[in-house]
């Protein structure tokens, strides 16, 4: 089984350093000892509120790709050449999430099919509109959405879902072909999907433009707490 590393990435730019030292390692400790985590991992967490979290998670990724593809759309063209062929998370692949959602017994057809009948965990609804207001805000820069996209949140993923993935399987009973999408987001690929907004940051954040810079720490930190703690309330016994 491919897992992820254990860390986020370190960077050049001062600022960036800070925010990866400062606000990202100690949000991904606050999420590895959270108490739906460690129930999973024990297997004491009950299916309904595991269903609870990962049907919230796929509500969420349905509209993945169009946030993905608007930032793409407003970067400049040579970013690719920045990150150098590396891989980028085009789409939240909730088809194979629905898998996971199903096997907890889940309304994926419904989440799929009529989204806005299905009602998430509270925490899910307000993670969901403080992203796009990073990333569809017309007063903030694509840099903001890429903060809060790929640094506040896709840097910390791998460290999620990797205990997920494993309780489930091990603990859950959960099949190899339900568990695809977990796999996939627990593994090394997924990892350079936080070092992408790292890449970008440091080349088009300038070290003199420290309003932006405070722009992007302020979305990187209430996106990764909103990450460490707030989404995986949603598994917690209501």
């Amino acid at each position: 089984m491919q897992t992820a590393a254990s860390a986020t990435p370190k960077t050049d730019a001062l600022w960036l350093e800070k925010a990866r030292l400062e606000i990202l390692e100690p949000r991904r400790r606050e999420m590895l000892a959270h108490p739906f985590i460690l129930a999973m991992q024990q297997g004491s967490a009950r299916p309904e509120d595991a269903q609870r979290y990962f049907s919230g998670l796929m509500w969420h990724l349905l509209a993945f790709g169009a946030h993905v593809a608007h930032l793409f759309a407003k970067r400049p063209p040579e970013a690719a050449l920045v990150l150098d062929g590396q891989s980028e998370d085009k789409d939240g692949d909730t088809d194979l999430l629905a898998r996971i959602v199903r096997a907890f017994g889940g309304p994926a057809d419904l989440i799929e099919t009529d989204p806005w009948s299905y009602r998430p965990h509270r925490v899910w609804i307000h993670h969901d509109a403080l992203l796009r207001s990073a990333i569809y805000s017309t007063d903030l820069s694509w840099q903001v959405g890429t903060a809060a996209l790929n640094v506040g949140i896709e840097a910390l993923v791998p460290d999620m879902i990797e205990p997920l993935f494993k309780a489930s399987v091990e603990r859950y009973g959960v099949t190899p072909r339900e568990a695809a999408w977990l796999e996939s987001r627990a593994g090394e690929v997924e990892r350079t999907h936080g070092e992408n907004g790292f890449l970008l940051l440091s080349h088009y954040v300038g070290t003199g433009d420290i309003v932006l810079q405070k722009q992007c720490l302020f979305y990187i930190d209430a996106l990764s707490d909103s990450m460490a703690g707030c989404l995986l309330d949603s598994g917690l016994p209501e």
